[in-house]
């Protein structure tokens, strides 16, 4: 008979395991949950902002003064009774003196020439393989 109760025991025992297993998981998975939500929340949130700033930039490329402003920086046009003024610092007219103008406009003229030019086909297989000139100089 006493073994018997010893039976039971170890099996209340086991089922008092299990439960507490149970609690422990289903008091993870609800922190889980809990907390995969909140982000959401928060993602959600930024995401609302995104298109509420979206909404105010697309209201204001739809104005006039959005037009006329791309329109006087792209296209380089004034409003009539407007007058364009530019201005340049001193470091600024400095700094274009130093330019070349001639060379940005030109470009460099003055190109290495070929290593390989005027070689024939047999010369050029032997420069490239061997790192060796055979031509007649």
């Amino acid at each position: 008979m006493k073994k018997h109760y010893q039976y039971i025991l170890f099996f209340l025992l086991v089922l008092i395991v299990y439960e507490v297993y149970l609690v422990v998981l289903y008091k993870y998975k609800d922190f889980q949950i809990n907390s995969y939500l909140s982000y959401i929340t928060k993602e959600n949130g930024k995401v609302e902002e995104s298109i509420e700033k979206k909404k105010e930039h697309l209201a204001y490329v739809k104005t006039n003064a959005f037009l006329d402003e791309v329109a006087k920086t792209s296209q380089n046009r004034k409003n009539p009774g407007e007058e364009a003024v530019v201005l340049v610092t001193n470091e600024e007219v400095e700094e274009y003196k130093k330019i070349d103008t001639n060379k940005q406009m030109i470009g460099s003229i003055k190109q290495e020439a070929s290593k390989t030019l005027g070689m024939t086909n047999e010369e050029k297989w032997v420069y490239y393989i061997f790192h060796i000139d055979m031509r007649d100089d």
